[in-house]
């Protein structure tokens, strides 16, 4: 078929016909296109359904590659292909101005954004001195309580140990005041038996002796020795207030006070 080819390609070289050139041209793109079904077919025979498969996988790995790559370079191919474009149509200095102004632009983004987290930053940093400052206040005023509470407390202690000794020396007084008053109670009983057992002995001597009186004088007067202890208590607060009130009556100096 080649030397078929061939052989046409030089007859129609040869004859001087005005469309020898273009129909060359169509058989060249005839045979190019018959080669490569010819070569895809050959292909096809050689490699079966699991290779056919396999070359497909390749394919599409290195075409998903090759946007990756072409996604990691796009900016820079971006930023190249924008100067290239710029120099050439605009002039160099024309491009240097534009990169300028964009870098300008870029500094005051930047800028903007560094001022405003400093001044975030400041607003922070005051609040959290007025923290600090309340803080440092509080502690002060507690600090100030607290000496003024352990003040407080020594006094409270020292009062407290008064008082507990005051406490004391009125316990003792009034252990020696009951312990007096039991000890005169008791010799009051003592009294009080004593008076009572001379009462029975005169009334056994009212009975037995020999006497010039007669019965009733001896029970008068057993009678008021009997319920002496009795009414004496009265009589002696009625001579008591006699006494008092004829000492009130008595002219006094007016002066005397004085």
């Amino acid at each position: 078929m080649d030397k078929l080819w061939l052989n046409i390609q030089k007859n129609l070289t040869n004859k001087n016909n005005p469309n020898a050139q273009s129909l060359l041209q169509s058989q060249q793109l005839s045979q190019e296109k018959i080669n490569e079904l010819l070569e895809q077919s050959s292909q096809a025979i050689m490699c079966g359904p699991e290779c056919q498969k396999a070359k497909v996988s390749e394919d599409l790995k290195q075409k998903y590659l090759d946007a990756e790559t072409n996604m990691q370079t796009a900016p820079m191919q971006l930023d190249q292909s924008k100067k290239n474009y710029y120099v050439y149509t605009e002039g160099r200095a024309y491009y240097d101005n534009m990169q300028e102004e964009e870098l300008i632009k870029k500094a005051d983004t930047i800028a903007e954004v560094i001022k405003e987290n400093f001044n975030n930053e400041v607003a922070n940093a005051n609040v959290m001195n007025d923290y600090l400052n309340t803080a440092l206040i509080n502690s002060k005023n507690t600090t100030d309580l607290l000496e003024e509470y352990i003040s407080r407390n020594q006094s409270i202690k020292i009062k407290l140990r008064q008082k507990r000794g005051d406490i004391l020396t009125n316990d003792r007084k009034t252990y020696y005041e009951t312990e007096a008053i039991d000890r005169l109670g008791l010799w009051y009983s003592f009294y009080w038996y004593i008076y009572y057992i001379m009462m029975v002995v005169l009334l056994l001597a009212f009975m037995f002796s020999p006497s010039g009186l007669s019965i009733i004088p001896k029970l008068v007067i057993f009678a008021i020795l009997l319920f002496y202890p009795y009414y004496i208590d009265y009589i002696n607060r009625w001579i008591y207030g006699q006494l008092v009130w004829v000492h009130n009556s008595i002219p006094k100096n007016v002066y005397n006070n004085l």
